[in-house]
């Protein structure tokens, strides 16, 4: 490795007009690790597995080649290969996950990863959600709650026949398609899963229906949930209920006659849920296990884990991935029993205020109104905290607690996905070693990023990992160039280490380019990114790899800096959850665009937190400088007592718009209520303040509060995140936006300050200058670009002159040479072209469905005078789609993957005639597209090629 004295030279000498600025002082290991990623700081893979049907020998050689690509390890996902013809030896071998056979290939597999310094994450079980196998039985799976109602008039003579709920019909775990439920071992299944059914309760209540929207399709044409959204919420009056379960008879008639007035008459009942876990490989059932019962999950880690061992050599930790839990009311066969127990009076007069469409529903989370309210009341709101409350608090017992301490047992990590969970999201993200997050739901939305950053910073967890890169019915189409801006948007999310999503293992592979995990089908279009050598971009992951190491070692240095504790009170998370739907994120927004990162913090860190120096300290050790509430009615009392606490302890808080006035729960609550007013009455008397939520932030500068940095210029889409490395500032700022944006960023403190490259590892100093509240900087960044700009306490604030531009040429459009090598409509293709223009390969008939690798070349002339010291002779490619691999008088430059397409080819280019070539790779959609085919003719073509302008540049 180059000594820091050789590699401040190296980097002094890159870049002429260092010589104008003060040396950055360079300083081991962060310096060091940019350049040169530690592994922990690499990304990693999902790598999909077609259940059993590897082979050791590919297993080696596709770890070898992730270690040569440069990713830190994979993450063993084993499922079915859907939508894929197999052999019957083919159907047998994906069955036999979780047999021996199969850990014996994840053995090899974590065998090779070690030998070859790299580490494996192993999902717990085949697919999502958790469960399956012969283990997992009828009385061990997953219950859901069903209401139904009947509307009477008073004075109506009964018996009354009643509308009786059924069990909603979605993804058949049982269903006589899948040949593993024909085995005589299971002939008894269905009717014990039937015998689970049983009538909850039956409850009148006085009031009206509410107005429904119409139906609307599910995703992918499934009945995902029987609620409609709702347009006004039902009216039911809670002093009129009347159980009435032992008045209806088995077919349905209610022997009762109602009193006078409107009445609502709901049937609950529970059932064993009729979904299966999502294309999982294995034998046996596909049932997904009751996540609030302990056991189940005993159950199945033995059968899918145990074999592991203890400390398996390889394996870093095992992960569960999203949960996409489908019920209609979440449930569980021992919640009214639990919430009596925890809450202190009985839900079942009450249940029928627990259905609001939207939230919490796997794949569809989304705000509507709840389908009964309280006229003049928030007893039903009230009634909806206790019942979330009680289902987060029996799936943290039932499910995570026992993930992690099951790991944790066996010597590994736990990894999990906390967000599509019925419970405390920061919680569970926090219970995990890693939390992770992922960037499908809400387009890789960095706020949405937080919460996982926050269950990390609030619990103690240095890495925030992310399931990555995954889009949308957009297969083969994903360019590089997005999936860099898209790991940008990661970072200013505050995640630190990727899981990129995915790899595929080598199947089916003579039918180009193979079998991919999450190809389109007849129900869906299919997502993800397919990343595996059959996709002619794959030259680009090696410097991906780079560049997201170089980022995630900065990011994983030193500490956060986070001034503001969020509030966050409620269980599960979606974006529009806090604000009826409307999703405008307000507050998240005013705190970046003011120059305040921010945390979200949950009343379970707010109990474990203390002060310290007028700063909340969180379990895990994260500062926070001032605490912020949201504009909210409800507070745990205890939580608001804790605040209290706070107040008096010098921590500045901030209540927006309003101070909560109430506990958020049922019970007691006329006592509880009185504890938070007096709670909240003396935090204000101890300097807590209510202020407007539309001048948070001045009022936060206002009472002194540090911020991360400041903006002046329009900072609008503009995201960031900031760490604290060893005395100096590392600041990355994001542009999301569509726009470009010239800001000036005022970073805290004075010093110098250098922009350092993730591309190359190269830190280059810019201009900046003291200022009154710290260091300006200058920055302009285009639409979808980045910035890592690090603050140096010992060097000064520098003025950098822009480098000159001092002679232009442009390349011919004509005349190139084209050698294509590839796949048109799925087929093998190659064909030399004498002469080329540069253009969209759409204009180009042979090309116009071909993907692959297509090599320009011509000699081109430099002038002599750009050959002089101290001036940058640049190559400028102009539009790509989508890789580039420029080779200059037969030297290879590394391959370029995203805008803007430029390379300094000074130190290979000599006066005169120089050869040049320049390989294009695009991305397989365009030869995947098949007019006969009924599934890939719907895909769209994309652009393709080069197209330029191309120019040489010299600077100076």
């Amino acid at each position: 490795m180059m000594s820091k004295h050789l590699m401040k030279t190296c980097l002094l000498a890159a870049t002429a007009i260092l010589a104008l600025a003060e040396a950055p002082a360079f300083a081991a290991p962060l310096d060091d690790h940019f350049q040169h990623p530690p592994m922990e700081a690499r990304p990693r893979l999902r790598w999909w597995w077609p259940g059993d049907a590897v082979t050791d020998e590919e297993l080696r050689r596709e770890i070898k080649l992730m270690a040569d690509t440069g990713f830190a390890g994979a993450e063993i996902q084993s499922f079915t290969p859907n939508f894929v013809t197999l052999t019957p030896d083919e159907k047998l071998r994906v069955n036999q996950y979780a047999e021996p056979s199969f850990f014996a290939h994840v053995r090899t597999a974590a065998d090779a990863a070690r030998q070859a310094g790299l580490t494996l994450d192993y999902t717990l079980g085949s697919s999502w959600p958790s469960g399956g196998g012969f283990a997992i039985t009828p009385e061990l799976a997953f219950t859901e709650l069903a209401m139904a109602s009947t509307e009477v008039k008073g004075g109506e003579a009964g018996p009354i026949k009643l509308n009786i709920p059924k069990r909603t019909r979605r993804l058949g775990a049982l269903s006589f398609l899948d040949a593993r439920v024909k085995d005589p071992k299971v002939a008894d299944w269905g009717k014990r899963m039937d015998a689970r059914a049983r009538t909850v309760a039956v409850v009148a209540v006085k009031g009206k229906a509410p107005v429904l929207q119409p139906s609307a399709p599910g995703a992918m044409g499934l009945t995902l949930t029987p609620w409609r959204d709702v347009v006004t919420a039902g009216t039911l009056d809670p002093s009129s209920s009347i159980l009435l379960t032992d008045k209806m008879s088995d077919d349905g008639t209610l022997n009762w006659t109602p009193p006078p007035g409107d009445w609502q008459i709901f049937v609950f009942r529970q059932y064993a849920s009729d979904v299966g876990v999502l294309g999982a490989a294995g034998q046996g059932p596909q049932l997904i296990l009751d996540h609030m019962n302990p056991q189940a999950f005993a159950t199945h880690a033995a059968r899918v884990g145990d074999p592991l061992g203890k400390n398996p050599a390889g394996i870093r930790s095992t992960f569960v991935d999203s949960l996409e839990l489908m019920q209609d009311i979440q449930w569980g066969p021992e919640l009214l029993q639990q919430f009596r127990k925890r809450r202190g009076y009985d839900l079942t007069p009450y249940l029928p205020f627990v259905v609001q469409p939207g939230w919490m529903q796997a794949w569809a989370e989304h705000w509507s109104p709840p389908y009964f309210d309280t006229p003049n009341s928030d007893l039903a709101e009230r009634v909806r905290a206790d019942y979330r409350r009680t289902v987060s608090d029996m799936m943290i017992e039932g499910f995570i607690q026992p993930f992690v301490a099951w790991n944790h047992a066996r010597g590994l990590k736990a990894k999990f996905q906390a967000h599509g969970g019925a419970f405390d999201t920061i919680r569970g993200y926090g219970l995990a070693d890693i939390p992770e997050t992922e960037d499908l739901p809400h387009e890789g939305d960095p706020f949405f990023m937080r919460m996982a950053r926050s269950g990390a910073h609030l619990y103690g967890r240095p890495i925030v990992s992310a399931e990555s890169l995954a889009w949308p019915n957009r297969p083969y189409e994903v360019t590089p160039d997005e999936m860099r801006r898209r790991i940008d948007a990661l970072i200013s999310g505050g995640v630190n280490s990727m899981i990129l999503h995915g790899y595929n293992y080598r199947f089916h592979a003579e039918d180009w380019p193979g079998w991919h995990a999450f190809q389109p089908s007849p129900f869906a279009g299919g997502f993800s990114s397919m990343l595996n050598e059959t996709n002619p971009v794959w030259p680009a992951m090696k410097p991906m790899a780079a560049y997201i190491g170089r980022l995630q070692a900065v990011m994983q240095a030193g500490e956060a800096v986070v001034p503001v504790a969020y509030f966050y009170g409620r269980y599960g998370y979606y974006i529009g959850i806090e604000d009826d739907g409307a999703g405008k994120q307000a507050a998240e927004k005013a705190f970046l665009a003011g120059g305040y990162d921010f945390d979200r913090i949950n009343p379970d860190s707010i109990a474990h937190a203390r002060i310290e120096g007028k700063q909340l300290v969180s379990q895990g050790g994260q500062r926070y400088p001032v605490l912020v509430l949201p504009p909210i009615d409800g507070i745990q009392a205890e939580t608001a007592e804790a605040i209290a606490r706070f107040a008096k302890a010098g921590l500045p808080i901030f209540f927006t718009d309003r101070a909560p006035s109430r506990d958020e729960g049922l019970a007691q609550a006329r006592q509880r209520d009185a504890r938070v007013k007096k709670a909240i009455a003396a935090a204000l008397k101890a300097g807590a303040k209510v202020v407007p939520a539309a001048g948070l932030t001045d009022s936060l500068r206002a009472a002194a509060i540090p911020a991360n940095l400041r903006f002046t210029g329009d900072a609008a889409d503009l995201y960031f995140v900031q760490r604290r490395v060893d005395g100096r500032t590392a600041t990355f700022v994001y542009n999301r936006g569509q726009a470009d944006r010239q800001v000036t960023v005022t970073l805290p403190g004075a010093g110098g300050v250098t922009r350092w490259n993730a591309m190359d590892g190269t830190a280059t100093p810019v201009s900046a200058q003291a200022g009154g509240q710290g260091t300006d900087v200058p920055l302009s960044l285009k639409a979808g670009e980045s910035a890592l700009l690090m603050l140096d306490p010992q060097t000064k604030a520098v003025t950098i002159p822009a480098a000159a531009i001092v002679g232009s040429v442009a390349l011919p459009v004509e005349g190139w040479r084209l050698k294509a090598n590839g796949h048109v409509q799925r087929k093998p293709y190659a064909h030399d072209f004498a002469s080329v223009s540069l253009k969209d390969w759409a204009e180009v008939p042979e090309l116009s469905r071909f993907a692959g690798t297509a090599t320009y070349s011509r000699a081109i002339s430099v002038d002599a005078g750009w050959l002089t010291m101290g001036t940058r002779v640049i190559l400028d490619l102009g539009k790509v789609h989508d890789v580039a691999t420029v080779t200059v008088n037969g030297q290879s430059l590394p391959t370029l993957f995203s805008a803007p397409f430029r390379v300094d080819v000074t130190k290979l280019v000599r006066a005169g005639k120089n050869d040049i070539s320049v390989a294009i790779a695009n991305v397989p959609q365009n030869a995947m597209i098949d007019p006969k085919d009924t599934i890939y003719k719907k895909l769209k073509p994309v652009a393709a090629g080069w197209v330029g302008p191309a120019k040489l540049e010299a600077q100076r």
